[in-house]
């Protein structure tokens, strides 16, 4: 029997996983509502250049490139912050069935 087969140690690399889940969520989190507020703006803005026909001038094109700009700077970071959730919510369950 190996000593990583004890459910001591099942429980300990749970709670690292946990902690370290935790502790990145601090950084996830913020791209994850930057990421948020900058779709609800650019949406409705665009559904209404689209659909409306309006044409982008003044507080409405400004509101569309300000949040385009965002969205286009955050992506990078926002790929990275889903595949770390991603991977801490795939060790997790698998820590779980154990």
């Amino acid at each position: 029997m190996h000593i990583t087969d004890l459910p001591h140690w099942q429980r300990q690399k749970m709670v690292v996983i946990e902690r370290l889940h935790n502790d990145l969520a601090r950084f996830t989190d913020p791209v994850f509502h930057i990421v948020l507020f900058a779709a609800v703006i650019y949406l409705p803005c665009f559904a209404l250049v689209m659909v409306g026909g309006a044409v982008p001038v003044g507080a409405l094109a400004a509101l569309l490139a300000i949040s385009t700009v965002a969205l286009v700077i955050a992506s990078p970071a926002f790929a990275l912050a889903i595949s770390v959730e991603a991977y801490f919510l795939r060790q997790a369950a698998r820590m779980r069935l154990r």
